[in-house]
């Protein structure tokens, strides 16, 4: 009589598992909440970088010329060394040996008087690109350093002469190696590639390592000059133009520049 005294012989009522959805869904909801942290760091982390190596750490702040007196000096604001016509005459050699020729006027090789070679660029007369050419490539040299731009000495503006004294770069430029003009050297095609890389790093830094950016409008084999090591330098920046405002989304000009075959077709 074991089940006579009331609900003895009933089984016991199981407790209820209505908690352990919560018990389990708990630690996965912290983990996933982990997991997801992280991978936005990683994020925020990879964006940083990439955004590091495309801006360069040391920005460089260029103030784009508008007008200038060529007979006041000081509006050049250069920090390079100034020669006189004579003092020209005496690098060259009275003008000696032309080494290149371009619309500014010719490229004359020439030593300092320490014997450093270097190339001397002449504005001719018949020249078309004028003494503003000249001032924004004096006034763009003498703020702008990288190792893909050609550097400037130094320049002469004494009277009607104007000159600017280059590093000499003893490879040429980069159209007369494609022609066939060095016979005795052919570029392989990773020496093409590197300098196609060399060339774009330079442009980079005038996009976005000045401020405000500089576009070079000329680029061209004949502006990309080859040193020693066939490392490549972009020259010739007569025709740079600044990107004056944040906002802008294009350089526009009211002429066109630069030369057929090497103007984008937009």
């Amino acid at each position: 009589e074991l089940c006579s005294n009331g609900n003895s012989c009933v089984p016991p009522k199981k407790k209820s598992n209505s908690m352990v959805p919560v018990y389990v869904a708990i630690p996965i909801v912290v983990v996933l909440v982990i997991l997801l942290l992280l991978v936005l760091l990683i994020c925020m982390r990879r964006r940083r970088q990439a955004s590091n190596s495309i801006k360069p750490q040391n920005e460089t702040r260029f103030t784009p010329p508008h007008s200038w007196d060529r007979n006041r000096d000081s509006s050049l604001q250069l920090n390079n060394q100034r020669f006189t016509y004579e003092e020209i005459m005496v690098i060259t050699n009275n003008f000696q040996r032309v080494i290149g020729q371009g619309g500014f006027g010719k490229v004359y090789d020439g030593f300092l008087e320490n014997g450093t070679q270097v190339a001397v660029k002449l504005r001719s007369e018949s020249s078309a690109q004028g003494v503003q050419e000249f001032l924004v490539e004096a006034q763009t040299l003498a703020k702008i350093h990288h190792k893909n731009l050609v550097t400037m000495i130094g320049y002469c503006n004494d009277r009607e002469h104007l000159a600017l004294v280059y590093e000499y770069m003893s490879e040429g430029a980069l159209h007369e190696h494609l022609r066939g003009r060095h016979y005795d050297t052919t570029l392989t095609w990773a020496q093409r590639l590197r300098i196609a890389q060399e060339s774009a790093q330079g442009l980079e830094y005038l996009h976005k390592g000045c401020n405000p950016p500089l576009i070079h409008r000329d680029v061209k084999t004949s502006n990309i000059l080859l040193n020693a090591n066939l490392e490549a330098k972009i020259a010739d920046f007569g025709l740079l133009k600044a990107f004056n405002y944040d906002d802008d989304t294009h350089v526009s000009t009211a002429r066109l520049v630069g030369t057929h075959g090497y103007i984008a077709p937009e």
